[in-house]
């Protein structure tokens, strides 16, 4: 069973505000969501288009006062529909592995009704206006999320496992742990207890990707975290701590799994 220390650490924690005009989408349907995202819609209607489990396509209705809770590697689209004005308040984070709200965690895209969390509207804005203030007004804050958190996990759904080759399962845990490093086929065969010709077909018939792929995804969402929690850091920086050989292999696998270059999605506003 994970202790305190390893289901409280932050490795993650940003609050927006979006306000859009009478209509706008956001499409996510085919980037995995690299952290977590919880939102209070306070103008405004929304519909969730969970497209995360291709044999489901479920939609989620919003209204105001209700709060959408996305998990990590959601993808979906969202359509947001004001008279006139759309707003909403959201909270983005993850927490390091292992721990209740890291990856394995399996929760779904869901709504949690309005008046579930007492106070819902004055805690969102309370942490907006005070999450980069003062120690005092920070630590409030904290506060007041890890209750969020806590009241959630009792109603929050998950999503039935899929089946993974234990020996896999070893693999996943190294690359969560060991990101940062050059890791390579070999070393990920030797974590599952298999040689490289039974680990590789293994790996991708429990994943759906190489274990190349995983492995610079997992890296692209790192990069990405890094990227919004810290403007200053240069993008060279970024490819050396989330384990690129080259900025310029860092760049061109970037773009092809978001769409966009580091410097562009660190542009990007953080919806949901």
């Amino acid at each position: 069973m994970n202790d305190i220390v390893s289901l409280s650490k932050l490795n993650f924690f940003k609050i927006e505000k979006n306000i859009h005009t009478n209509t706008h989408i956001f499409d996510m349907s085919n980037i995995p969501r690299p952290h977590y995202c919880m939102g209070l819609l306070k103008k405004g209607t929304a519909v969730f288009k969970d497209y995360t489990d291709s044999s489901s396509k479920e939609e989620i209705f919003l209204s105001e006062g209700d709060i959408i809770f996305v998990p990590v590697a959601s993808k979906y689209i969202s359509e947001w529909k004001g008279n006139p004005d759309i707003e909403y308040t959201s909270f983005h984070f993850t927490f390091d592995f292992p721990g209740i709200f890291s990856r394995e965690g399996n929760f779904k895209l869901q709504k949690i009704d309005a008046g579930f969390i007492k106070n819902a509207e004055e805690i969102f804005e309370f942490a907006l206006l005070n999450f980069n203030k003062d120690y005092s007004s920070m630590l409030c804050v904290l506060s007041d999320f890890y209750k969020i958190l806590g009241e959630i996990i009792q109603v929050l759904k998950t999503r039935t496992k899929k089946k993974i080759d234990t020996r896999i399962i070893n693999s996943i845990k190294y690359i969560e742990q060991n990101y940062f490093q050059d890791i390579s086929i070999e070393t990920l065969a030797n974590a599952s207890n298999m040689s490289v010709s039974r680990f590789f077909p293994c790996f991708k018939k429990s994943m759906g990707v190489t274990p190349v792929d995983y492995l610079n995804r997992y890296r692209v969402d790192r990069a990405i975290l890094l990227l919004k929690s810290n403007e200053k850091i240069s993008i060279e920086k970024i490819s050396e701590q989330t384990g690129f050989n080259s900025s310029t292999y860092f760049r061109r696998t970037f773009k092809k799994m978001t769409g966009k270059t580091p410097f562009e999605y660190r542009k990007t506003a953080m919806e949901i």
